[in-house]
């Protein structure tokens, strides 16, 4: 989780940097505002620091892990920059004492996911006791040190993925997030819904900026040409089912009839999983293949609703028992589910059973994952 840092001899500190656990709990989800276009920021808006209304100050003592976790909390909560706790056991060395506040963090963010935008701890040895400084995730600040250059502006979760997905190929892409009610787990989740399966895309550590990582090929420059081919795909089936006077429930219709008629289950996931290519998780398995689990049917239905013009979205969670993935996808002025993996094969319409389905009745065999619930109602503006 960390080591220990030693200055040179001059310096009588001996720093300890520990960063702090980002794993996924579910939480309560952020207000977020209407969806935008991410454009690239130019001046920086005036956005005041918030200042800590509780400086704590004082000194706390510490017998045991259990001792520091209100008070780290109670700081996190009022982004309270620095503490100072004083162990009763004087035995500790500054990396056993830092071992001890960073496990105590982690029980925090465990139960209280939302504040994640504390990162980092340094420990420090100090005068009364071990200095504990907390480095916070700047956009919850303001930004007191400037914004990154060329920071493309994020005010919902959906500008994220949207960043993402319009600068593939960029390794690292400055970011600067104008809403600082939007929750670090929500935003690691909604950039799964970025990168069309080929390309890992994710927060860095202060959630200035989005990094990406190839995810089938060696490079990410493989990865966005097979994202190129494949996007391609997806516009000459567009062409050819999608005419201009269809209302959205008709062209999600034929989108949904061309997946389920030209797509097969791919067994080979559970006879043999390494003869399984990797395209049957993405489009690529429907449109080039004709063969998929339930990522590339879902994928598929996913692009070809936005070259409809559709929003759309993956859902991940468990169906049967399995992991399993389906999409959420508006339809006139509400949100409807679609499961194309369950309905392959059938191409009589009056028989599909997942088709333009309620929240009420897919639930009923359909289960979300973790923390999927409340960031589907955060980008549909649906939550309840």
């Amino acid at each position: 989780m960390g080591g220990i840092f030693v200055p040179g001899r001059s310096s009588m500190l001996c720093v300890i940097v520990l960063l702090l656990s980002m794993c996924g709990c579910a939480q309560q989800p952020a207000e977020t505002p209407d969806v935008s276009a991410p454009t690239e920021s130019a001046l920086p808006e005036e956005t005041p620091s918030p200042t800590p209304a509780n400086p704590m100050d004082g000194i706390y003592p510490v017998a045991t892990q259990a001792d520091a976790e209100p008070v780290l909390e109670q700081a996190y909560e009022g982004l309270v920059p620095q503490l100072t706790f004083a162990f009763s056991d004087e035995e500790l060395t500054l990396q056993d004492r830092s071992i001890l506040l960073q496990n105590a963090s982690n029980q925090v963010l465990s139960r209280r996911p939302e504040l994640k935008y504390a990162y980092q701890l340094e420990c420090a040895e100090g005068p009364e006791g071990t200095i504990c400084s907390i480095q916070y995730m700047p956009y919850k600040l303001g930004y007191p040190d400037g914004i990154p250059e060329g920071a493309v502006e994020i005010h919902s979760l959906a500008d994220l993925a949207e960043a993402a997905d319009d600068r593939l190929g960029q390794e690292e892409i400055p970011i600067v997030i104008r809403n600082p009610e939007l929750l670090v787990d929500d935003m690691q989740r909604v950039l799964q819904q970025a990168g069309y399966g080929y390309v890992v895309d994710t927060l860095n550590n202060d959630a200035t900026a989005i990094l990406a990582a190839s995810g089938e090929f060696e490079t990410l420059e493989q990865s966005v040409e097979r994202i190129g081919e494949v996007k391609d795909m997806a516009r000459t089936v567009a062409e050819q089912l999608l005419t201009d006077d269809m209302d959205d429930e008709e062209k999600l219709r034929a989108i949904y009839g061309y997946i389920v008629e030209h797509t097969a289950y791919d067994y080979r996931y559970y006879q043999d999983p390494g003869a399984m290519p990797f395209g049957s998780r993405t489009a690529y398995g429907p449109l080039a293949e004709g063969t998929a689990i339930c990522g590339g049917f879902s994928w598929a239905f996913r692009m070809l609703c936005q070259e409809a013009g559709i929003p759309c979205w993956n859902v991940t969670g468990t169906g049967a028992g399995e992991e399993h993935m389906w999409n959420c996808a508006l339809m006139g002025e509400e949100y409807r589910y679609f499961d194309t993996t369950w309905d392959a094969g059938i191409t009589d319409e009056e028989q599909w059973r997942y088709f333009a389905c309620t929240e009420a009745e897919m639930t009923q065999n359909h289960q979300w994952g973790q923390g999927q619930e409340e960031l589907l109602h955060a980008l549909t503006d649906t939550k309840k």
